[in-house]
């Protein structure tokens, strides 16, 4: 079992959704973790409350997808109710046209959503997060870092681990320990509770913002009996004021919303940040989440933007520990997932200008909205389809440019068999990469078989266990390739969007499924050099290894 008191190669900081994805992605390539938390137990109130596109498709790679389904509400959109305005004509942004299976997003309580996770890593790896356990310093050692804790008794224990990653929020101890500065500003104060209402006029399946020059709430039906309300003012009056009941039912009176407000649930306020860490990790200390980057909860990204940056961190982090690769392959990290936090903040400013752009007139604001693009570009964005590593990505000299998804963009999944059911996020559940050989458009099968063939055999040799090889075909035993790893196109899907032609390729998908990259037959062993930059070939991980035991 990988699990380890007293040395673990990774200590995680904080319990949350993105300790919980980061565990998994570690726990399920075998390296041993402890997974801490200084709360008192799991949490039973709700914060964050959607589930986006990208991250639904990272859960149907894992395992869980159909669990979550269970536990959520979809969400076909969002309705900006401008003042003055009718129905027809308030802006949306509409997600039910995204290319992919989870066309809308999941509206989830984030305790319901948390207690998905810690079922499964209790399911799969006999791991659950220790609660009440409370870290009191990290120091990096240089061959390996220092956690002092206090146990639930009370007790102190010093634990060693190779890495530690802080997972723990904005206030970040790790962060604080490892000197990364949290640059940023506080843009506006907000409160939310979780209430049944009655009285509701509009369509509960969607999220509905309403909003005037100095108000805003934000509204919609959450799974079970509660609704979700989010407000904010530009005095910051009513979000501060002890009476919540009061407060939010005031400004839903103002803003002419017309339900009524019962007795909070579960009510909070806080202040909203734009902020982001200066670095990614120091040493042997990592940050991962919103201990990296806090912005505007507006569109819902921020827990979606973080389980992103622990899908990405998990398959390099259990490389290097294990000696498959070199440390330097963490640098990578920061260099996608930055990026990737600034657009997210940018993207989430932008609606936020546009519902509490406080002091400016909402007819004013209208106009961005009708701006070319503007629905497409934001549900492209918030559903984290559109997020890429294009400008970060290297791929091997000479690779000649193909059609279709580019490395560093999301690879896109495909329905490949009928019945019985198999697509191309199911060829590519396991922990490595994945190498889909695929024949153009009038183009020899034979040959495609022979270079998927020859690929599948070097990587074997030179990078065994981290890739698999699957031969899209109408071929059977004689292909070379067994049931498990070939398989037809019947409708196309693939063909068409990956935008195969009359060129038979070689796409590498890697394990958080972006397209590493893809390449023609004749430059089928590339693929052995794209490999190359992100592990130690076998051969010289073991004379290495034979090196430090001598």
């Amino acid at each position: 079992m990988p699990y380890s008191r007293t040395a673990p190669d990774v200590v995680i900081v904080g319990a949350g959704p993105t300790g919980l994805i980061l565990a998994h992605e570690l726990l399920r390539r075998g390296v041993a973790v402890r997974l801490l938390e200084k709360r008192r137990g799991p949490s039973h109130t709700t914060r964050a409350m959607t589930v986006h596109a990208r991250s639904m498709e990272m859960f149907d790679h894992m395992g869980v997808a159909r669990r979550l389904e269970e536990v959520c509400t979809e969400c076909p959109g969002n309705i900006y109710h401008f003042p003055g305005r009718t129905l027809d004509e308030q802006p949306r942004t509409d997600y039910r046209d995204l290319p992919t299976r989870y066309a809308f997003y999941y509206k989830i309580n984030q305790n319901d959503f948390e207690q998905v996770l810690r079922e499964h890593l209790l399911a799969a790896y006999s791991v659950v997060p220790e609660y009440r356990t409370e870290v009191l310093d990290v120091v990096d050692e240089g061959t390996g870092v220092r956690v002092d804790l206090l146990t639930p008794d009370g007790e102190p224990e010093t634990v060693r681990a190779a890495w530690v990653v802080g997972c723990d929020g904005k206030r970040s101890l790790v962060r604080d320990r490892a000197g990364i500065d949290f640059v940023g500003e506080e843009v506006a104060a907000m409160a939310m509770m979780d209430v049944q209402l009655t009285n509701v006029t509009f369509d509960d399946l969607w999220m509905n913002y309403f909003f005037d020059e100095t108000l805003f709430m934000n509204c919609t039906k959450l799974p079970g009996r509660n609704w979700r309300i989010y407000m904010a003012d530009a005095t910051g009056d009513y979000v501060h004021m002890a009476d919540k009941r009061a407060s939010f039912q005031e400004v839903a009176d103002k803003l002419g919303i017309g339900f009524q407000v019962g007795e909070p649930e579960w009510a909070t306020e806080w202040p909203i940040l734009n902020n982001i860490a200066t670095s990614y990790r120091t040493g042997r200390l990592v940050i991962c989440g919103d201990a990296s980057h806090i912005h505007s909860p507006s569109g819902g990204q921020g827990m979606n933007g973080c389980m992103q940056d622990a899908f990405n961190l998990g398959w390099k982090l259990a490389a290097v520990v294990q000696g498959q690769a070199e440390e330097a392959v963490l640098d990578t990290y920061e260099a996608e997932r930055r990026p990737i936090g600034e657009l997210v903040t940018e993207g989430a400013m932008s609606t936020h200008e546009i519902v509490m752009g406080f002091g400016i007139p909402p007819e004013d604001r209208y106009h961005l909205t009708q701006e070319e693009g503007w629905e497409e570009n934001s549900v492209r964005l918030v559903s984290g389809l559109s997020h890429h590593y294009r400008e970060n990505v290297r791929v091997p000299e000479g690779l000649g440019l193909l059609s279709g998804p580019r490395p560093g963009e999301r690879a896109p999944d495909a329905l490949l068999v009928e019945e019985p059911r198999k697509r191309l996020y199911d060829v590519c559940r396991h922990p490595g990469f994945t190498v889909v050989a695929v024949t153009g458009e009038g183009q020899d099968e034979a040959a495609t078989h022979a270079a998927a063939a020859e690929v599948r055999d070097l990587l074997a040799e030179r990078h065994p266990g981290r890739a698999s090889v699957h031969l899209v075909t109408d071929g059977g035993d004689e292909t070379g390739f067994d049931f498990d790893h070939r398989s037809g196109d019947e409708h196309g899907e693939l063909a068409e969007r990956y935008e195969v032609g009359s060129i038979s390729r070689l796409v590498v998908i890697r394990p958080d499924l972006y397209v590493g990259m893809a390449c023609s037959l004749t430059e089928a062993r590339l693929v052995l050099d794209y490999l190359d930059q992100w592990f130690v070939p076998a051969a010289v991980a073991v004379t290495a290894r034979e090196t430090v035991l001598a």
